[in-house]
C-alpha cells in the first residue's frame, strides 16, 4: 500500500474506522436483541470481537501512519529517532550479539552520518501485536511510530485485566457466569474500548497533520 499524502492517510483511516464502527454497532445490537441463553453467547462473542477490533485497528492504523512517513523520504535527521531505530533494527540486533568494538564503532559512525541521508523506512511486519495487544505491547507500538501514550494510561487496567483477561478465558471455554460479566458490564467495556479505538485513530490523523514525525531539534 502506498500512502503518499495526508489525504490518502486520512482516507485509509476513515475506511478502516467506518467498517469497524459499523460492526461494533452490530455486535452491540446482537447483545441487546439476544434472548435468554443466546444473551450469554452474544456477550461472549462480543468480547472476543471487541478485542479483535482493538488489535486490528491499532495495528492497521499504526501501519498506515508508518507507510505515510516512509513515503516522505525525509532525511533521518529530520525525523524522530524512533524512525532511524526502525531502519537500523537488524543492525542493532547483530551488534547486541557481538562484543566486537569494530562493529560498535561502525554502527556509531553510520548513525552519525545518517542525519543527511534520505530515509528508507521498512513498513512490512514492523507493527506487531503478537495476537495479545496488552498495554506493554501498545506502548511499544506507540514508541515505534513516535507518539505519546500517556493519555491511554488510565485505560491500561481495562485493557489488561478486563478485556484481555476475559477474552482469554472465553477462548478457553469459560462460561459467562465465571467471568463477572453481565449485559451492563459488557456495554461499559464496549463503549470504553470503542472510544479508545476512535481516540487512537484521531491521534494518528492529527500527528500527520501536525508533522509530529519530525525531529523538533532539527
Amino acid at each position: 500500500m502506498k500512502i503518499r499524502t495526508v489525504n490518502e492517510l486520512q482516507d485509509c483511516i476513515d475506511s478502516e474506522m467506518a467498517w469497524r464502527k459499523h460492526e461494533l454497532s452490530a455486535i452491540r445490537e446482537n447483545v441487546e436483541n439476544a434472548r435468554k441463553f443466546s444473551k450469554d453467547t452474544a456477550i461472549r462473542a462480543g468480547i472476543a470481537l471487541l478485542y479483535a477490533h482493538w488489535e486490528g485497528a491499532i495495528k492497521n492504523i499504526a501501519s498506515y501512519y508508518l507507510e505515510y512517513v516512509s513515503s516522505l523520504k525525509l532525511p533521518y535527521g529530520e525525523l524522530k529517532p524512533n524512525f532511524l531505530a526502525i531502519s537500523m533494527k537488524n543492525k542493532l540486533k547483530s551488534i547486541e550479539e557481538s562484543n566486537k568494538t569494530t562493529l560498535h564503532t561502525r554502527l556509531v559512525s553510520e548513525i552519525l552520518a545518517s542525519c543527511s541521508i534520505k530515509s528508507t523506512l521498512p513498513t512490512e511486519n514492523v507493527i506487531k501485536t503478537g495476537s495479545n495487544l496488552n498495554s506493554e505491547i501498545f506502548k511499544e507500538i506507540m514508541a515505534t511510530i513516535g507518539l505519546d501514550y500517556s493519555e491511554y494510561e488510565g485505560a491500561f487496567l481495562l485493557i489488561d485485566s478486563i478485556l484481555l483477561d476475559k477474552r482469554n478465558k472465553i477462548a478457553h471455554g469459560e462460561h459467562v457466569e465465571y467471568l463477572d460479566l453481565d449485559e451492563a458490564r459488557y456495554y461499559e467495556i464496549h463503549e470504553k474500548m470503542r472510544n479508545l479505538i476512535i481516540q487512537f485513530a484521531n491521534q494518528v490523523s492529527n500527528a500527520a497533520v501536525l508533522n509530529e514525525y519530525r525531529n523538533k531539534n532539527c
